[in-house]
C-alpha cells in the first residue's frame, strides 16, 4: 500500500513510527505534505521521500492508493473529499469532520466512488478496552444502564499557541470535539444510539474560541444513562481518561490517563487485572500499529471495519448534538436537528 501523508503536526511522528514498523512490506510512504516548509524541512531529516506543501500536487505526483490525512480538523472534509475522487482510500485522525453536512458528503462520496475512510480510534486497540468490549458482546456484566467517562487532561496555552487553528471553531472545536472525541466514540459503541444530550461548558484557563471544559447527560435507548466530564484544564499533567460501565452482572472501569489499565472490575469471575496493563508515555497511547493492521486485514481481505464512514458519522452527529444543546441551552433529542452552528464555521 503506498501512502501520502498530509500534515506533519504533533501526531505524525506516531503514524510514522507505526508505518515504519511495517519495513516497507506493506506500507510505503511515497510522499510528505505541508504548508509549513520549515516542518517539511524537519521531517525530511528523518525520512527522505518526495515533499509538497500542495496536497492536489502531491496526489497528483505520487498516484498513492491511500491517502493519511493528519490535518487541522475543519480541513478534513477537504482533503477526504478530494482523496476520495483521486481514487484513494483514506485514514484520517480523529475526528473524521467537524461539520455534520460534511459528513454526509464523505459517506455519499465514499459509497459513489467505492473507496473506504478509516477514522484513526486507536485506543479501541487498548487491551482494557477490548476485554470490557468482549465481555459486554459475552453478556457478562449484565444488562447495562449507565456508564460514566471522565477526561481529565493538561493542555495548556503553550500547546494552543503552538497553532492558530487550535481552540479556533472553524478548524477545531474544543475538549468535545478534540481530545474527548475518543471517550464519546466509545461511549456511543458501548451504550448504543442516544436519544438526546444536555450539556454544558467553559473555558477555565485556556484563552481560546472554544470550550476546555465541558459536562454531558446522555440518554440512550432502552432507558440508558451516562455521564460525562471533560476537561483540558486539568494541572499540572494529565491524569484520567477513563470510562465507568454499570449493569446488573457487576462493574468495570478502564482508566488510567489513556483508557490503559482496569481501574476495578467487579464481575463475578475475577482476573488478574495487571496483564491488562500498558503504561504509554503519552495519551496517544499503543495502539496506531495495530490500527493500521486492522486496516490493511480490511483492505487487503474487503472485510468491514468498525472504523469507516457508517460508524464515524454517528460520532459526529453526537458532537454536533452535544455542541447545539449548549448553544441553546436545552437537552437535544436525536429525531429533531442537531446541527451546531458554531463548529466548523
Amino acid at each position: 500500500m503506498d501512502v501520502l501523508i498530509l500534515g506533519l503536526g504533533r501526531i505524525f511522528l506516531k503514524h510514522l513510527d507505526s508505518i515504519n514498523r511495517f519495513n516497507n512490506k506493506k506500507i510505503k510512504i511515497v510522499g510528505i505534505c505541508d504548508t509549513d516548509k520549515k516542518k517539511i524541512e524537519k521531517i525530511k531529516k528523518i525520512i527522505n521521500v518526495k515533499a509538497f506543501t500542495s496536497y492536489t500536487k502531491a496526489l497528483e505526483v505520487t498516484k498513492p492508493d491511500t491517502v493519511i490525512i493528519l490535518t487541522p480538523s475543519g480541513h478534513h472534509a477537504e482533503h477526504i473529499s478530494y482523496a476520495i475522487k483521486r481514487n484513494c482510500n483514506v485514514i484520517v485522525e480523529k475526528p473524521m469532520c467537524l461539520k455534520l453536512s460534511d459528513a454526509e458528503k464523505i459517506l455519499s462520496l465514499s459509497k459513489k466512488y467505492k473507496k473506504r475512510v478509516f477514522v484513526v480510534m486507536q485506543n479501541k486497540f487498548n487491551p482494557p478496552v477490548v476485554k470490557l468490549r468482549d465481555d459486554i458482546e459475552k453478556n457478562k456484566l449484565g444488562k447495562i444502564f449507565h456508564a460514566s467517562v471522565i477526561v481529565r487532561w493538561k493542555r495548556d496555552q503553550h500547546y494552543y499557541d503552538q497553532a492558530k487553528w487550535r481552540g479556533t471553531w472553524k478548524l477545531d472545536g474544543g475538549v468535545v470535539s478534540n481530545q474527548a472525541s475518543h471517550h464519546l466514540d466509545l461511549l456511543r459503541t458501548i451504550m448504543g444510539e442516544p436519544i438526546s444530550v444536555f450539556a454544558k461548558s467553559q473555558s477555565h484557563l485556556a484563552k481560546i474560541e472554544c470550550e476546555d471544559t465541558a459536562l454531558i447527560i446522555f440518554k440512550f435507548k432502552g432507558g440508558k444513562t451516562a455521564i460525562m466530564e471533560a476537561t483540558t484544564a486539568m494541572r499540572p499533567k494529565n491524569i484520567e481518561g477513563s470510562i465507568s460501565v454499570l449493569g446488573k452482572l457487576g462493574s468495570v472501569k478502564v482508566g488510567g490517563f489513556a483508557l490503559n489499565e482496569f481501574s476495578y472490575y467487579n464481575l463475578k469471575k475475577k482476573i488478574n487485572i495487571s496483564k491488562f496493563k500498558t503504561s504509554p508515555n503519552s495519551v496517544y497511547g499503543f495502539g496506531h500499529y495495530t490500527f493500521y493492521q486492522h486496516v490493511l486485514t480490511s483492505i487487503l481481505k474487503n472485510k468491514k471495519s468498525e472504523f469507516e464512514v457508517v460508524e464515524a458519522i454517528k460520532t459526529i452527529k453526537l458532537i454536533n448534538a452535544i455542541y447545539r444543546s449548549i448553544e441553546i441551552n436545552k437537552e437535544v433529542f436525536f429525531n429533531k436537528s442537531i446541527k451546531s452552528i458554531k463548529l466548523g464555521r
